[in-house]
């Protein structure tokens, strides 16, 4: 005899309620249906020792729903949970027992606010539900979420246990982060792994939890899960062993990141992610799609692929794919330009490109020169011979149909095909020990890979290079300057942000392109460079150069800077970026100041400090309005010249309306400030390096603070920083009520960091001098 089963939800109208006892045990099979409602308000709702999941239907917009309102549940476990939908009412915190094909997946919501919200577990790809993920965001787990509709503020805690595969999205909890869907793509939510996990162990990728920092808006998301973020590297990610195929149709439904796929029939779907891939069929990718494969891809078919389209691979170790990728420059191109190319595919491809044409031609051999770059004490430009993996070269478009005049303007699609290069690719690099700062020092290598990699990455993993990266653009439509085109010259970028040559704002944040090489400055006399499959990422393949307009957001947060950008006759433009940092020091930092490697007849740059080089990016410590920031110009030669300095791009403080931010002519003693228009700048000399600077104040206002010998200070992750343009004896910190902290001798050292354990606090740094000069600084120190 069958047991009997309580369903509700037969017509819209029917609501249950079991408000009106003190306890509801659940013992029997139970359905709430389409539009059906079981009310258990603030009862305790009980699951009995052999009672099954209580279901409920999951039809969007009407599913039925087991309404909480103060109540509590108990007995729930890996076999007792809700599989469907749980509204929550009003404003208690409580433990929803959700979960779904047999896995439990509670979660926690403490509101702040009275509400309601609906609640509901799948263990299903998130992905399927929008695939753009927020910069920063590594990846978003593969096979569950959480669906929320209401209006509650609250708290939040998702769970995991070992069918999450939490190590398919993060190697560490140190990388494991809670995202939301908002709609348009999927965000980090503020949150932090609980060391004591809401199934009462310590948390680990195996079980465990996390809570939001604070309380979250749930009607800014429709769905959220978890998510990697400062991976070292993708995660190695086991197969389900759920083998998915396409004959035209995906069955039995789209892969993601743990599935096989065989391909059996032409594809040109879009893009996917799968655990290995055998191709019986040509797949084809647009641009903007990728394919992202964690081990092999085999078979007789091959991948071809639009100039932005990415394939990439997690496992250094696995079989790459054949690939048919047609590499375009992202605009036009003129005569005699030069194009800077990559290594997407592996070996010696020199005689494939005879086959580069014109956009919107058929002829080949669109290049009459090439060239690679050779460093070292004989080192320039070399005739082109072959091809190597991770090396960069060059081509010049040659006088050839379209490009028979200087106005004549198109595309240049570069085809290639053979197979991809996959995992970890070495190359040799030294520098030129007689000029370590000059060109022949500077390598120009390329992205092996048919995906971008991230140029941070690669800067932070090797540390054989100095830590900017240089690309070069092609003269360049310049509209606002007064000129046609700009110089052709490299835009320089670093952790701290980016300068360009033209007046193109935001035109590269951080992405290589496939396709693309860049010069990087070795750091050895001998050594090598690495690039890996963990600096790859599988989409913004966009931003190959000569020049593009990419989104307005930066790839870097919002931080205290500014760039001033210098414009001349005969198609000058010249950036730099003064930024002030809590990374940064005075000296020399590699991954945040950069040298200015440019070929432009005249140059802006500031000049370090230390030994004199020209900075185009100059990292400094953080912000004190005492700063002065040495500015130098050079020129190819001592004819009478004027260039005109304006200020670009203000961010942090250096937004403040009330900052001002001046050019000090120091040989006449006059002060100008860029926030009320620009400088004009004029010389009949090839190199100005002690005549202008930029400081903070106006010294006819006599402020006594800027007088004073330049000094900063600060403190960060325990550590106490100072910096100063003299020689210091000591400086002793006092908190706020003067009772003395530290005193640390530094000995007529300019700079210095020294441990500092302490509560946090407001404390004054009292700094001496060895000349006699004492300044206060006021620091603040944060854990």
């Amino acid at each position: 005899m069958s047991k009997p089963l309580l369903r509700l939800g037969l017509c819209a109208s029917l609501f249950f309620s079991l408000a009106g006892y003190s306890q509801v045990k659940h013992t029997e099979p139970m359905y709430i249906g389409d539009e059906g409602l079981l009310y258990i308000g603030n009862q305790l709702f009980e699951f009995a020792n052999a009672s099954p999941q209580a279901l409920t239907s999951r039809t969007a917009n009407v599913a039925g729903k087991l309404v909480v309102e103060g109540g509590s549940f108990t007995g729930a476990d890996a076999t007792h949970f809700v599989d469907g939908y749980i509204q929550l009412k009003g404003n208690t915190a409580t433990n929803l027992p959700l979960g779904a094909a047999g896995i439990y997946a509670p979660i926690r919501v403490v509101p702040a606010t009275s509400g309601s919200t609906d609640f509901a577990y799948y263990h299903d790809y998130p992905g399927s539900l929008g695939s753009a993920i927020d910069t920063g965001i590594d990846g978003i787990s593969p096979n569950e979420y959480w669906e929320i509709r209401g209006t509650h503020t609250a708290k939040l805690t998702l769970t995991w246990n070992t069918t999450s595969y939490l190590n398919n999205t993060a190697n560490s909890l140190n990388e494991l982060i809670m995202v939301g869907f908002n709609g348009a793509l999927w965000v980090e939510i503020p949150a932090t792994v609980d060391a004591t996990s809401f199934f009462g162990s310590a948390s680990s990728l195996s079980t465990g939890s996390m809570t939001t920092n604070a309380d979250i808006d749930l009607s800014q998301y429709y769905y959220v899960t978890f998510g990697g973020k400062g991976n070292s590297c993708y995660p190695e990610v086991a197969s389900s062993g759920n083998t998915k195929t396409y004959n035209g149709v995906w069955t039995p439904g789209l892969p993601n990141i743990t599935d096989p796929v065989i391909i059996n029939a032409p594809y040109s779907g879009g893009s996917f992610a799968c655990n290995s891939l055998v191709l019986n069929a040509d797949v084809t990718l647009l641009n903007g799609q990728h394919i992202e494969v964690a081990n092999d891809i085999s078979g007789s078919g091959k991948i071809i692929m639009d100039s932005e389209a990415s394939v990439m691979q997690r496992n250094a170790n696995a079989t790459p794919p054949n690939i048919a990728l047609t590499k375009r420059t992202r605009s036009v191109m003129r005569q005699y330009d030069y194009i800077y190319w990559g290594t997407p595919i592996s070996g010696n491809f020199f005689s494939q490109i005879a086959n580069a044409r014109a956009g919107s031609g058929t002829a080949a051999g669109a290049f009459d020169l090439m060239y690679k770059y050779v460093t070292g004490t004989d080192g320039g430009w070399q005739p082109l011979t072959a091809t190597q993996t991770g090396k960069g070269f060059i081509s010049r478009i040659k006088n050839q149909a379209p490009f028979t005049t200087s106005t004549a303007t198109d595309y240049i699609d570069l085809p290639l095909t053979g197979t991809a290069n996959n995992g970890t690719v070495t190359v040799n690099i030294t520098n030129n020990l007689t000029s370590p700062n000059g060109g022949t020092s500077y390598e120009l290598l390329a992205n092996p890979y048919p995906s971008a990699i991230d140029a941070n990455k690669f800067l932070m993993d090797n540390a054989t290079v100095d830590g900017a990266i240089y690309i070069w653009t092609s003269a360049t439509a310049n509209s606002g300057s007064g000129q046609l085109y700009t110089q052709a010259d490299y835009l320089a970028y670093n952790l701290t942000g980016v300068v360009v040559p033209n007046n193109i704002p935001n035109i590269f944040t951080g992405k290589i392109a496939s396709g693309q090489s860049f010069r990087v400055k070795s750091l050895v006399n001998g050594g090598t460079a690495q690039f890996t499959n963990c600096m790859r990422i599988k989409d913004q393949n966009n931003q190959f150069y000569k020049s593009s307009i990419a989104p307005s957001a930066s790839q870097n947060s919002t931080r205290d800077r500014f760039k001033l950008n210098m414009v001349g006759n005969n198609a000058v433009f010249s950036q730099i970026l003064i930024a002030y940092l809590p990374e940064a020091t005075m000296g020399y930092d590699r991954l945040y100041d950069a040298g200015r490697n440019s070929v432009s007849t005249a140059q802006l740059f500031s000049v370090f400090e230390g030994d004199g080089r020209k900075l185009a990016i100059n990292a400094r410590p953080v912000f004190f309005d005492t700063d002065r920031v040495p500015l130098g110009l050079s020129k190819a030669d001592a004819t009478n010249e004027s260039f005109t300095i304006s200020l670009n791009e203000t961010e942090g403080v250096f937004a403040d309306p009330n900052l001002s931010i001046f050019i000090h002519d120091k040989t006449n003693d006059t002060f100008f400030n860029l926030k009320e228009g620009d400088f004009i700048l004029t010389s009949n000399v090839t190199s100005l390096l002690n005549r202008y600077e930029i400081v903070y104040h106006n010294a006819a206002l006599n402020n006594p603070d800027f007088t004073k010998v330049y000094a900063t200070a600060f403190i960060n992750n325990d550590q106490f920083f100072v910096s100063a343009g003299a020689s210091i004896q000591k400086v002793v910190l006092y908190d706020l009520m003067g009772r003395l902290v530290e005193t640390y001798s530094l000995n007529d050292q300019r700079q210095a960091v020294k441990p500092f354990q302490h509560a946090e606090s407001v404390y004054i740094a009292k700094i001496y001098f060895t000349n006699g000069e004492v300044v206060n600084r006021k620091v603040q120190s944060t854990h």
